[in-house]
């Protein structure tokens, strides 16, 4: 009993001097710190007690700081400079919460088993060694490791998601807030119409990136669809039907060549997978029969702009010159510099922002990650692609389609998205993207744990039968 006191007397004596040197370290910061710094500090820490106390918190802040939260840093579209956002630094502290509560109660976990796991793993992995190669070589700093990081960032999403949301209900008031958000997001963006100019996502410094936006508004807008095609509620139709429309304008004003080659393709996967597909097609006749007297000048300037030489930038292939403006040409050049430059790393290529920028995500994959890259790389998008396409096949509910369905749609719009632009590392993009694949995930267990049981079910009434 004597030792037992003692025990705890010096554990009480540890604590206490544990709190008063914290605490003597965080007085002498304060004393230091600019207010600003120190009013973020205590923001942050309260954020992480929140979302260590209650998890689900931690998503909801996350769902709406993806697009809505503002950079920190500047970067030019040649990819100079170094950015942070506000969403970064927040994902940073939700994660540290995340891992410290899946240290201490054990049953949740850290890497939930998925069908991905294994590309995702082997994807990872090689952007460490790759980059961790290029600095030997001399030729990545410090930066490159942290855009690594950055990658992972994305599959933090996916796992947070899957570990702190169980059920369908769930999955339903998040793909709301994600839809809220778009649509936001798409308000914001059609304010900045009247002005003139490329559209560009709210909150992106001097410099925006239509792209970027293009992207993510596609992305969104193939999910509307397909939970406005499998919904049997007029009302969420209605809503619905008027994102989508919000949404093309705006996409639309973004001038983004690499989401419009997107459009059709994903169009083209609601025609094969949806059962309406009558109501797609007469869509699609009456979109391209009135296209030429709907569509505003500098859309259609932009898209025919696109074959037009301009002076000054020259594109040749195969001993031709091609007919490219400037944005096109100056892509196919840097793609020739990589079929030309990656005979010198082969394998394993030059590390992540070893070599210069890219602005095409299979390119820049090559050259940053070699061959071998480039095979892990096109692995991780064929596991998705699978993943979905069961998903969608498996179920029988209506919610559950919609939702893969449109997932799987704008994934495909991404792969096309991708030829022009880093789709897969670019966060305002791939942070919704792979909170939405974590979602699906989580429909897939819960169809997967009632086929189970349906199953068990079935072989109990046979034995109960047989005996």
């Amino acid at each position: 009993m004597a030792n037992g006191v003692r025990q705890i007397d010096i554990s009480l004596v540890i604590m206490l001097i544990g709190i008063i040197l914290v605490g003597c370290v965080v007085g002498f910061a304060i004393t230091k710190a600019v207010p600003v710094l120190v009013l973020a500090g205590v923001i942050g820490v309260l954020i992480f007690i929140v979302s260590f106390v209650w998890p689900p918190i931690a998503l909801y802040l996350l769902v709406f700081s993806m697009l809505l939260s503002p950079e920190i840093g500047t970067r030019t579209t040649e990819g100079a400079g170094f950015t942070i956002r506000i969403d970064d630094l927040l994902l940073v502290i939700l994660a540290f919460s995340w891992l410290i509560r899946s240290a201490i109660k054990k049953e949740f976990g850290i890497f939930p088993k998925t069908p991905l796991n294994t590309a995702i793993t082997t994807y990872i992995l090689l952007c460490f060694f790759s980059t961790i190669m290029g600095a030997l070589y001399g030729k990545i700093n410090v930066i490159g490791l942290f855009f690594v990081l950055k990658y992972f960032e994305y599959f933090i999403v996916f796992f947070m998601v899957i570990n702190f949301i169980n059920t369908r209900e769930q999955v339903k008031t998040f793909v709301i807030l994600l839809l809220i958000t778009c649509a936001i997001t798409t308000f914001m963006g059609f304010l900045q119409i009247p002005a003139g100019g490329r559209v560009t996502a709210p909150f992106e410094g001097v410099s925006g990136e239509p792209g970027t936006f293009g992207g993510y508004l596609i992305m969104m807008m193939s999910v509307s669809i397909g939970l406005f095609l499998t919904s049997e509620d007029r009302r969420v139709r209605m809503l619905l039907a008027i994102l989508i429309v919000a949404n093309i304008i705006v996409i639309m004003a973004t001038e983004s060549r690499a989401s419009w080659m997107g459009l059709p393709f994903m169009y083209l996967c609601f025609i094969v997978l949806s059962k309406k597909k009558l109501l797609l097609i007469g869509v699609m006749v009456v979109l391209l029969a009135s296209s030429p007297f709907i569509l505003p000048k500098n859309v259609t300037d932009r898209f025919s702009g696109t074959f037009k030489t301009e002076r000054g930038y020259r594109a040749t292939m195969g001993g031709k010159q091609l007919a490219l403006d400037s944005s096109a040409t100056q892509r196919v050049q840097s793609w020739q510099g990589i079929l030309r430059d990656i005979r010198f790393h082969p394998i394993l290529g030059y590390g992540i922002t070893g070599y210069w920028f890219i602005d095409a995500q299979y390119f820049r994959t090559l050259i940053e990650l070699g061959i071998l890259g480039l095979c892990i790389y096109l692995y991780l998008m064929y596991r998705i692609f699978r993943f979905l396409l069961q998903t969608y096949h498996l179920s029988d509910d209506n919610y559950v389609k919609g939702l893969s369905m449109g997932v799987l749609a704008g994934f495909i719009s991404l792969l096309l998205h991708s030829i022009g632009s880093n789709t897969f590392i670019i966060v305002r993009i791939m942070e919704p993207f792979w909170f939405l694949m974590g979602l699906v995930v989580v429909l897939y267990n819960i169809e997967m744990d009632k086929q189970g049981k349906l199953q068990r079910g079935s072989l109990k009434i046979h034995e109960n039968i047989v005996n």
